[in-house]
């Protein structure tokens, strides 16, 4: 798969594997968009197209189209649409009403109150399927935490402050990636001593998301680290430069 990325690669690699294992069916929805007016990557959006390629035909692909473009209840429709696949609506209406509360409170108990405590703090941003997977990510949280860093992620930001703060940028941001890092980066530009920003490999629309980051923290005087990653990665070498960046973070604090 050469020029994919190191999500579509860990994505067909792992679906290869069940299919190997004889799994029959595989669900792959096609996200086109999360939120209003915004989109996924091009990967993602022909995702099911392309695993169907490498996916033996004993293996169906069931693939739902989540789509978020014209709002919140636009999405709920799609969920609901899927459900009725499986189940009566009255059901169907229960179990999503159900999974939405469930959702709204996990990422609730995610946001961030101010925290006024001595530690260093970075700004770990990047797209969630890198920041927030230690496999993928080379465990990069609890190695910076090992380094005596406080490490704050886009998702502790409450998401009504996100859309306004990512506007900084000069024009709207369509991916929602891109939207997600950038208000991150704006909501904690005062609170933090420095910024990581993992980016895949090979991720167009990451090594835009990689400038508009470097050039507001470089405007900010923040100390800035991006790390890209793919299946390669030695982690060795990573932690190399996280501890290079960490003690340049102790030295500019304490200098």
């Amino acid at each position: 798969m050469d020029g994919a990325c190191l999500a579509i690669k860990s994505y067909v690699g792992h679906a290869l594997y069940l299919a190997q294992q004889g799994v029959s069916l595989l669900f792959a929805p096609q996200v086109i968009s999360i939120s209003h007016k915004e989109y996924t990557c091009p990967s993602l959006l022909g995702l099911p197209d392309l695993l169907r390629q490498y996916v033996p035909p004993s293996t169906e692909i069931f693939a739902p189209v989540l789509d978020a473009r014209k709002g919140e209840r636009a999405l709920a429709l799609c969920y609901r649409r899927l459900g009725k696949t499986f189940a009566p609506g009255s059901i169907v209406r229960q179990a999503w009403n159900q999974a939405h509360k469930a959702q709204l409170a996990w990422e609730q108990s995610l946001w961030l109150p101010n925290d006024n405590s001595q530690e260093l703090k970075v700004l770990l941003i990047g797209p969630r399927y890198l920041t927030d997977d230690p496999f993928l990510s080379g465990n990069i949280i609890d190695r910076l935490e090992g380094l005596g860093m406080r490490v704050y992620t886009a998702a502790q930001v409450r998401g009504g402050r996100m859309s306004p703060q990512s506007r900084t940028a000069g024009k709207r941001l369509f991916w929602s990636n891109a939207r997600q890092s950038v208000g991150a980066l704006e909501h904690f530009v005062d609170q933090v001593n420095g910024v990581v920003n993992l980016a895949p490999f090979g991720c167009g629309a990451e090594s835009f998301v990689v400038a508009l980051v470097e050039r507001r923290a470089r405007n900010q005087g923040l100390p800035s680290l991006t790390v890209n990653l793919d299946e390669h990665t030695s982690t060795l070498g990573m932690m190399t430069r996280l501890e290079a960046f960490c003690d340049l973070l102790e030295r500019k604090e304490s200098g």
